[in-house]
């Protein structure tokens, strides 16, 4: 056999047949599918174990035009040496209306001392102020609180560490609804009242007048 013609016929017999090429990146495919698919499955997992703390503003609905301040760990375990950075300072007892006061800054509490376990639903929840104050502590009615927090191992061998940031906006509560809902109170009031009546009744400094009222017959004959 010619001397070129037994190179060509090395290299063909060499080359790799398509066959090969195409299981090679057929694996390479697979495997990067598999890596994928185990990322998430493992924030997923992370998602549903990891704790969550968040600090959020809200009106208290027993006490109308109160602003209140929770710190509440919504996530599925339990949040260890949590922590607090604003990027302002923190007013506190921020109470008044259009003449109040600037408060002063907040020296006690949660926020200033941190809390060093917080499980899954708990909360602390501190009664912050009202609209007009907070506005005086503010500037221009916003603070940012990040929480800083860790949690136990999962899968692998060291804790984790988890922040969040939490944006507050007094702004949003102008305007709101700040009316008495708290039906319990007013129950508790009105059946005073009752009790107060009554007694004076059987004491006899009132009078009970009873007045009866016939129903009129309204039919035609």
């Amino acid at each position: 056999m010619p001397t070129n013609l037994a190179y060509a016929f090395q290299a063909v017999t060499d080359a790799p047949h398509w066959t090969t090429i195409a299981a090679f990146w057929a694996s390479v495919v697979l495997v990067g599918i598999a890596v994928t698919a185990t990322t998430i499955n493992y924030i997923i997992l992370r998602s549903q174990l990891d704790p969550h703390v968040i600090v959020h503003a809200t009106g208290d609905e027993r006490r109308p035009s109160l602003i209140i301040l929770v710190i509440e760990n919504i996530g599925k375990r339990i949040a260890r040496d949590i922590t607090f950075l604003a990027n302002a300072q923190i007013p506190a007892r921020a109470f008044g209306f259009e003449d109040a006061p600037v408060p002063e800054p907040m020296t006690t509490g949660p926020l200033v001392t941190g809390i060093k376990a917080l499980a899954p639903g708990d909360r602390r929840v501190i009664t912050w102020g009202q609209y007009h104050g907070l506005m005086k502590g503010l500037r221009e009615g916003q603070i940012t609180i990040t929480a800083r927090y860790r949690s136990a191992p999962v899968l692998f061998l060291h804790e984790e560490w988890h922040e969040t940031e939490c944006p507050i906006d007094v702004r949003s509560f102008a305007a709101t609804d700040a009316s008495d809902s708290n039906w319990d109170r007013k129950a508790a009031e009105n059946l005073k009242d009752i009790a107060r009546h009554l007694q004076r009744l059987v004491e006899g400094r009132a009078e009970l007048h009873v007045r009866v009222v016939a129903a009129q017959d309204d039919a035609s004959d």
